[in-house]
């Protein structure tokens, strides 16, 4: 199917999108090109390849062990907010 100005107003339209006219050669070309690699990706033999969710699947994550810390930052949180009544935040009535 080739790729003209009309596909493109009907992809936008779909969308929900303004496409400025100044805009369509410049789509027409991207869309076109962006077809062809899906053509040359749709020629590949991938018939021994089994599917993946993921790319490293089957690897172990590199994470960190857990760590036990304590963290006590109430003071310091407490000494930057503006208002404060004892060890609560004191902010404007909402309601």
């Amino acid at each position: 199917m080739p790729i003209d100005a009309k596909v493109v107003h009907q992809v936008a339209t779909l969308a929900r999108l303004h496409v400025d006219p100044s805009e369509e050669p410049r789509l027409v070309k991207e869309l076109t090109a962006i077809l062809s690699y899906v053509e040359q990706l749709q020629a590949l033999d991938v018939s021994g390849i089994e599917p993946t969710s993921q790319v490293g699947e089957g690897a172990k994550a590199p994470l960190r062990e857990d760590q036990v810390k304590p963290c006590d930052v109430r003071d310091e949180a407490l000494a930057q907010a503006p208002d404060r009544d004892g060890d609560y935040f004191r902010v404007p009535q909402v309601v």
